[in-house]
This record gives structure tokens, sequence and C-alpha cells, in this order.
């Protein structure tokens, strides 16, 4: 993890549902006190993180900033 990037911060609102997230972009997560970095992609419930095996609806996630 590249420790000097820029971060922007990414409101979860405890929905898989943001107009925020773009599955273009590359996000650092934390989850379960763990940091991931990765991307999303849009599933039938909303968004899923990839950037753990299996992947993780956007509701389970503690904070998500966008890697700018």
């Amino acid at each position: 993890m590249d420790k000097d990037a820029k971060l922007k911060r990414i409101k979860v609102t405890g929905s898989s549902e943001s107009s925020l997230i773009n599955p273009r972009k590359r996000y650092r997560v934390k989850i379960s006190g763990q940091w991931y970095e990765g991307t999303f992609s849009k599933q039938w419930f909303g968004w899923q993180f990839d950037g753990v095996v299996p992947g993780l609806q956007l509701n389970l996630i503690d904070a998500v900033f966008e890697i700018l």
C-alpha cells in the first residue's frame, strides 16, 4: 500500500448502494480493523468490494477512501 497516496473519504451509510462509487477507480477500505485496496463492481444487490476474497458488500465495510 502506498501510504503517501492522497485519499478522499467516501461516506458509507449502511446500504450497498452509493452514487459516489465508480468501478473504474481504486479504493482503500477498512474491514474489521484491516486495510485493503481494490475496486468495486456493481452486482444485483449493489456495490461489492473486490479487494478481498470473496468480495464484500459495501454495507459491511467500515470505511471507504477513494485513492486519488
